[in-house]
């Protein structure tokens, strides 16, 4: 499978059969991943330092995970798609005050220290937190 927005159609299929609600975070203006989770019947929102203009066809809020003014979203994934490297400490701290996973794609040549596990999906998907049951 080759094309347009193909990493994230891999990531949504992945997330789309193992969790019920997600927040992805730094999002910007691609919203496919979100989009294809939320068409799939799962609770998502998107996040960023500023809102998109334009049409959005999911829920979107501002937030910024290095300064979450003790927001918490109850949530059982955290995703983020190609975050700089400086968001990394900060979404794993996040994630673990939610209680939630944290899933980062990376771009091929980037990385943070060492994610709990790989996640073959398609795409070399790391999970950085594992949620407690």
């Amino acid at each position: 499978m080759s094309g347009y927005k193909h990493i994230e159609t891999l990531i949504a299929r992945y997330i789309a059969g193992r969790y019920h609600s997600v927040l992805e975070i730094g999002t910007g203006h691609n919203t496919h991943a979100a989009e294809l989770i939320q068409r799939s019947g799962i609770s998502v929102t998107c996040s960023d330092l500023s809102i998109p203009q334009g049409l959005l066809l999911v829920p979107y809020v501002i937030f910024d995970v290095g300064s979450p003014d003790n927001k918490i979203f109850f949530v059982e994934c955290i995703l983020a798609i190609r975050p700089i490297e400086e968001m990394m400490s900060s979404l794993i701290l996040y994630a673990q005050r939610c209680g939630a996973d944290l899933l980062v794609y990376h771009l091929g040549f980037e990385g943070y220290s060492h994610p709990h596990q790989i996640i073959n999906c398609g795409v070399s998907l790391c999970q950085y937190v594992t949620r407690q049951n």
